[in-house]
């Protein structure tokens, strides 16, 4: 697949994802069973674009392309785009979801400006282990995404008890099976990367930054797993955590990559 064939994919699942993104945002003022079935189709459309991209981009490489800035941010919005549609085919959230679709507009806009040239996989990362680990880690990051997103609805609707969100009950169970199966494939990733570093290192676990704070959002989130059987922290303090966590995963894929030194870095 050239580049250009790959840029005017990208451009069409971008525009795709914004016009769902302003029906939904019409939703939001004119509830209508018509428009919600005209944006889930025009949001199926542009994943659709997403994913032929994608697996252009993978067939072209003979490997997961998700090794510079472009590419993590491209493969990130493609994980984000898929979880949003799990939790709209699923529970129906509409607008509840629209941080998820805005964030995944933000990275492809972000995207669209940069080379989309595949660079070489250097023969440490040239194994499935590292395929794996890439896939489990974003779905892990979108699902995370997705739970900051509900937590955040959680407080505002505590707050304003409003018809355009769902009740509390649903948000908050939404939300505890984000963070439930973002924790599990986040899981996947530290097992998968553990093993792939034994292959390419000879070791399970380094002291590097990355690896010391990709283990604290698995503890973080392993916590919370547990904290919503403790009654003090059910509901508003697990939005919080929520909200929270995701802070830590914003500094863990964006902070380190760009700002530090590590085994990680994005350019």
């Amino acid at each position: 697949m050239s580049p250009t064939i790959q840029i005017l994919l990208l451009k069409g699942a971008f525009f795709a994802y914004l016009l769902a993104t302003t029906l939904s945002l019409i939703q939001t003022r004119r509830p209508s069973l018509r428009l919600q079935r005209i944006t889930l189709l025009f949001f199926i459309g542009a994943f659709t674009l997403h994913t032929a991209c994608l697996l252009g981009r993978w067939i072209v490489a003979g490997y997961l392309p998700v090794t510079n800035l472009f590419s993590t941010q491209f493969f990130f919005s493609w994980t984000l785009a898929a979880t949003y549609l799990y939790f709209e085919l699923r529970y129906r959230i509409q607008a509840s979801g629209l941080f998820v679709i805005f964030l995944t507009l933000l990275l492809l806009a972000s995207a669209l400006p940069r080379d989309p040239a595949i660079p070489p996989l250097i023969p440490a990362l040239d194994t499935p282990l590292f395929t794996l680990h890439i896939i489990f880690s974003f779905a892990g990051y979108a699902l995370f995404a997705m739970a900051f997103s509900l937590g955040v609805l959680y407080l505002i609707q505590e707050r304003l008890q409003t018809v355009l969100l769902p009740n509390l009950s649903e948000l908050r169970k939404m939300n505890e099976e984000a963070i439930f199966l973002g924790f599990a494939l986040f899981t996947l990733c530290m097992v998968f990367g553990s093993i792939w570093a034994q292959v390419a290192w000879g070791y399970y676990f380094s002291w590097n930054i990355k690896s010391v704070w990709s283990s604290i959002v698995w503890m973080f989130y392993g916590g919370m797993c547990h904290a919503k059987f403790v009654r003090r922290w059910q509901g508003r303090g697990y939005a919080w955590l929520s909200i929270a966590g995701f802070g830590v995963v914003l500094f863990t894929y964006l902070g380190i990559g760009l700002l530090m030194a590590s085994n990680h870095p994005l350019e």
